[in-house]
């Protein structure tokens, strides 16, 4: 239910702000002004002025992988599907189609705005969260070396995402083929880059044994040990040979029960 639900109150809320500046109504702009979805405010103007100018400025994998660039592409996609599915239902309704099932069928593409909006948040979120870090803001926790790493994270993050999503961005030509394959070089070069630190970045969690519970994870790496030690723990392991044997597999093993004769023609 709340799959369903929640995406419809994301792109209703959205709706009045493409309403807003469709309609270029400076007061309930500026209302959007102490939103989140205030990023969208550019983008929407382009996008329903017909400009439609905009296109991803990154000219080689450096400039790519940089987060104002990011942050841009994934501006551009929200406000270009959300974008799409009022046209949809707008014209489903000039139709003549009822307002209910023209709403009922954009229900996916709803999904796909309430996803490609909260994906903005996150990186936003990310990437202002280290700037404040940067400032050395109250609250601030920390170093440099550490604010470095969490870039880097922010950075795998924006690119992986892209990547998954890439046809998103490729669709209307905001991305070029070109720029399609600096975001997949990104991203094999940011794993390349955290690959060092991904050990201490889960150790960071302080997670414990006791709370993963698992031999795999262990802090330790004394890995294979304890799997043995585990697998001794099973009860079906208590007893040589295991429970069911002679109930089951005996006759089968020793008895010949089970010994293959060869098939039979049922013709």
């Amino acid at each position: 239910g709340d799959n369903q639900m929640l995406p419809q109150q994301v792109v209703k809320v959205l709706f009045k702000l493409v309403n807003a500046v469709q309609s270029g109504d400076a007061d309930a702009i500026d209302q959007y002004k102490r939103c989140d979805s205030r990023y969208l405010i550019p983008s929407l103007k382009s996008i329903l002025s017909g400009d439609n100018a905009e296109e991803c400025r990154a000219t080689n994998k450096e400039t790519m992988m940089d987060l104002a660039t990011l942050l841009a592409a994934y501006r551009h996609r929200a406000a270009r599907l959300l974008v799409g599915v009022a046209a949809q239902i707008q014209g489903a309704v000039s139709e003549g189609v009822a307002m209910q099932k023209a709403w009922n069928d954009a229900l996916i593409q709803m999904a796909r705005v309430s996803r490609a909006h909260a994906m903005y948040l996150l990186l936003e979120n990310f990437a202002t969260s280290l700037d404040d870090e940067r400032q050395s803001k109250p609250g601030s926790q920390l170093g440099p070396k550490e604010i470095e790493v969490m870039t880097d994270l922010a950075r795998l993050f924006g690119l992986y995402w892209l990547e998954r999503e890439i046809g998103d961005f490729l669709e209307d030509g905001y991305l070029s083929s070109e720029q399609a394959n600096m975001v997949r070089s990104g991203v094999l070069t940011m794993l390349d880059k955290i690959r060092p630190n991904a050990v201490a970045l889960v150790d960071a969690r302080d997670f414990s044994d006791f709370r993963l519970k698992s031999a795999l994870g262990r802090y330790d790496g004394n890995v294979y040990p304890e799997i043995m030690k585990t697998a001794k723990k099973d009860p079906l392991n208590q007893t040589e040979p295991g429970p069911g044997y002679a109930e089951h597999l005996k006759r089968l093993i020793v008895g010949g029960v089970g010994a293959y004769t060869g098939t039979q023609s049922r013709l």
